[in-house]
């Protein structure tokens, strides 16, 4: 197999210099509380090699779950050739804590599947990954794509991170015949932003994505939870993610109208905007009580300095993409607490890693234990590894990426970011909670956070809004923001 130029590969319990023993892993697996998932999915495999050997011929077949509890069956299996996958990842650039979360989970896969994984062909085949760094570029996401379909001959390709990075690469994956399983990103763009696809609909691409639906649900219940004027400020980029955000059928201004409350709605703002003055001065004429800014971090924190500053003081002000990672609040100070936001994955929700059965707040300590920083949503990314080594299970013929893709489209499986399961009809476009808006995509679930200080760490998302999703755990109300 050829391996691109920039690309590296993570295979097995490889590191950069030797081989992890059994004992390092499981002295490592104890100090992240990782001890009783592991034993519980990898009984098998822990007990058939010795401190310093190879894998032996007896396997245990890492097992996917329904129901949260792992199965191992052992077996003696034929070695078959290795399985390669393919991560586009945003190793740089402004999207790379997404390029974090992926070198954790690819390792946290690799030590896991270490054996390997006994597919539906009976055979054992070792998981082995190609990474290549889109450095947050769609340009070079898609060149990356490209690289890894034809040269490194992957059987699938795994990648995550805002609309136009998938789309980049899902469009490569479609026009070189690659399975592509995506996530952590919103299924509109994935589906409508790709083309007339009336003739030829999507066969090689799919997405465990989020709906904008959903994240209005979610910051209505949350704005509910105060007493307001019910007036609403809108700030918009004037790029394709600010246009998706303000449509006036699908957006979020529609959704806020629908529930009784009144849209202001300034000129878009350009990207990197430095001055947010006449924008800021709509809101406090027209009294918004209520705030929603639509824009990247940096871009954001700009935005809140600037209307602290002009006297702009709503009771709660909510940021879509800005507070997905703690970095961002933390880079803000004071200033930051109490704001509230969209949650994509949280250490609380009641989902399991299906090979191990960890649970989501033991993923969560083993991440901030490899790291030392504190855990970020993006690494329920590895729920995406889940998927594909559930397909792999199923296929009879790892060789026929037909034979992948038919095997996606009869997914059934329990992960760590929730049920991927593409047995459902589809549903409803455009209502929340809805389960299959479109044929090649099965929605993620979302809550709502709100930023508040406390315990060890300067902030803490606690969840106080989990509609369309009631398993997800609510921990609290809305308090308003707090200016003193």
């Amino acid at each position: 197999m050829l391996e691109p130029a920039g690309a590296f590969k993570v295979v097995g319990f490889m590191t950069k210099d030797r081989p992890i023993t059994r004992r390092e892993f499981l002295r490592t697996a104890g100090r992240t509380g990782l001890t009783v998932g592991l034993a519980a999915g990898l009984g098998g495999v822990l007990g058939s090699c010795s401190d310093e050997s190879d894998v032996s011929n007896t396997i245990a077949t890492i097992g996917t779950t329904q129901g949260g509890a792992s199965t191992t069956v052992a077996t003696t299996a034929e070695r078959g050739r290795e399985i390669n996958i393919g991560v586009v990842s945003a190793r740089s650039g402004p999207l790379a804590l997404f390029g974090k979360a992926d070198e954790w989970w690819t390792q946290y896969a690799a030590l896991v599947c270490s054996q390997g994984v006994v597919c539906g062909d009976n055979k054992l085949h070792q998981p082995v990954f190609v990474v290549e760094d889109s450095r947050s570029d769609p340009e070079r996401a898609a060149g990356a794509a490209s690289r890894l379909i034809a040269e490194a001959q992957v059987d699938v390709i795994i990648t995550s991170g805002n609309a136009r990075l998938v789309n980049a690469v899902a469009e490569r994956a479609e026009a070189l015949g690659c399975p592509c399983l995506s996530g952590f990103h919103q299924w509109r763009p994935f589906v409508h932003d790709r083309g007339d696809r009336s003739l030829a609909p999507f066969r090689w691409t799919y997405a465990h994505a989020q709906g904008l639906e959903d994240i209005a649900a979610v910051y209505l219940a949350m704005w509910e939870q105060l007493p307001t004027n019910r007036t609403v400020g809108f700030v918009f980029q004037d790029d394709a993610n600010g246009r998706l955000w303000a449509d006036s059928r699908t957006g979020l201004p529609p959704a806020a109208e629908s529930a009784g409350y009144e849209g202001v709605l300034p000129d878009p703002v350009p990207a990197g905007e430095d001055d947010y003055s006449k924008c800021i001065g709509e809101l406090v004429r027209d009294g918004c009580e209520v705030c929603c800014a639509v824009m990247p971090a940096s871009d954001f924190i700009a935005f809140w300095k600037q209307a602290l500053e002009l006297d702009f003081r709503p009771k709660i002000v909510t940021a879509g993409d800005a507070l997905a990672f703690p970095q961002a609040l933390e880079a803000m100070g004071p200033r930051a607490r109490n704001l509230t936001a969209e949650c994509l994955w949280h250490p609380s929700w009641p989902y399991a890693d299906s090979l191990t059965g960890s649970s989501a707040q033991q993923l969560a300590e083993d991440y901030m234990a490899k790291t030392g920083e504190l855990w970020i949503a993006p690494l329920a990314q590895y729920s995406k590894f889940e998927w594909a080594v559930d397909v792999f299970k199923r296929v009879a013929d790892v060789d026929s990426k037909e034979a992948f893709v038919a095997e996606v489209r009869r997914t059934k499986v329990d992960t760590c970011l929730g049920r991927i399961d593409f047995t459902l009809p589809m549903g409803t476009v455009g209502v929340a909670g809805s389960a299959r808006p479109a044929d090649n995509v099965c929605k993620a679930p979302v809550s709502g956070v709100q930023w508040v200080a406390g315990g060890a760490l300067e902030f803490q998302p606690t969840i106080v809004a989990n509609n369309g999703w009631p398993t997800l755990p609510a921990a609290g109300r809305v308090v308003p923001l707090d200016y003193d």
